[in-house]
């Protein structure tokens, strides 16, 4: 066995201007066609990110009222002498959370909400939907404040730069999304190094035994992305797009970019795969499957370290203890291990 059978660790180096040009209203403009109708709210307010960043969650006092007012609730004999008076976080960033309030409307009722880069679709757990959608600017704070993903945003988005660009600092963007339904077998990962598709992998880590055989249309539906809308309109030669290919198959939409770097889960493939491959023609790349040969390999329950039992959210309607009951769920699951 020579040197070169092994998988070696290769440097992949990523610039503060490859993460920037990822940021949500960067690409968007450009690809709005193809995306879910968004808002974009920014810049962020410093209290907000601080909000945020808080390691407690504090819900808009209106949201707060309509639970305690209603009178079939069993908490609703609670007094307010016994919580204390309750202060509203919204109020130190008034004007930006009208603005979230009237996005909401905006789009309709229902959104997903997300930062520059990332979706808290880790805390997913948290709503009683399960999903990311929300109805009201409450649903978006649960969300944004409960998600690793989000807090990545604030405080490591550029930790895979190099060390003089790890603490660079730009205007934080809320993105609203018009919430759209999703099946997730049909969401795809397209890896594009030099302008080149290296590889695509399914998103959603479960088999499902129709895909196999659609397979010659979703590579003719990347394939025809790629070249008329992607390709022309990339600024940088390599980066990663996740795709929407619903049926009945006659449009592919375009759900996020993310850098060409490690951070980013390369999913069914080795990033040690992804930076060897260099196909000699432009679409000689691998679509991979969950097969049922290796779906042993990948299963796991999408963000599970995330989640908790249902009836301990169902319990409480104190956020405070609701987040410090999850926490101490985490920790009890990691001491078992």
């Amino acid at each position: 066995m020579t040197g070169q059978d092994y998988s070696v660790f290769e440097e992949l180096k990523v610039s503060k201007e490859q993460v920037i040009g990822c940021s949500y209203s960067n690409w968007y403009p450009k690809f709005k066609l193809y995306v879910a109708k968004s808002i974009v709210i920014k810049p962020l307010t410093d209290e907000f990110i601080e909000y945020l960043s808080s390691e407690s969650i504090r819900l808009p006092q209106e949201k707060r009222d309509e639970i305690v007012a209603d009178s079939d609730n069993e908490y609703s004999d609670w007094s307010d002498d016994e919580e204390g008076p309750q202060i509203n976080p919204t109020d130190k960033f008034s004007a930006l959370h009208q603005e979230i309030k009237d996005g909401v409307r905006q789009l309709g009722g229902k959104v997903s909400p997300k930062l520059n880069w990332s979706a808290p679709k880790d805390a997913k757990w948290i709503m009683a939907n399960n999903t990311t959608k929300c109805e009201d600017v409450s649903d978006v704070y649960l969300l944004l404040n409960a998600s690793d993903h989000i807090a990545h945003d604030i405080d490591d988005a550029f930790n895979e730069c190099g060390e003089s660009e790890k603490h660079t600092r730009i205007p934080y963007e809320l993105v609203l999304r018009q919430w759209v339904e999703m099946n997730p077998a049909l969401e795809f990962r397209v890896f594009i190094k030099n302008r080149t598709i290296v590889g695509v992998s399914q998103r959603d880590l479960n088999y499902y035994d129709y895909l196999e055989k659609l397979v010659p249309k979703f590579r003719q539906k990347i394939d025809e992305m790629f070249t008329e809308v992607i390709e022309p309109n990339l600024e940088q030669d390599s980066v990663i797009v996740d795709l929407y290919i619903p049926r009945p198959f006659d449009k592919v939409w375009i759900v996020d970019f993310n850098p060409f770097s490690r951070k980013t889960d390369s999913l069914l493939f080795t990033w040690h795969e992804l930076i060897q491959t260099n196909p000699k023609e432009i679409y000689q790349y691998e679509l991979r499957l969950i097969s049922e040969t290796n779906l042993g390999r990948f299963s796991k329950k999408e963000h599970s370290e995330n989640q908790v039992p249902i009836d301990v959210i169902d319990a409480s309607v104190n956020t405070d203890t609701m987040i410090e009951l999850a926490k101490k769920w985490l920790d009890l699951q990691e001491k078992g291990k």
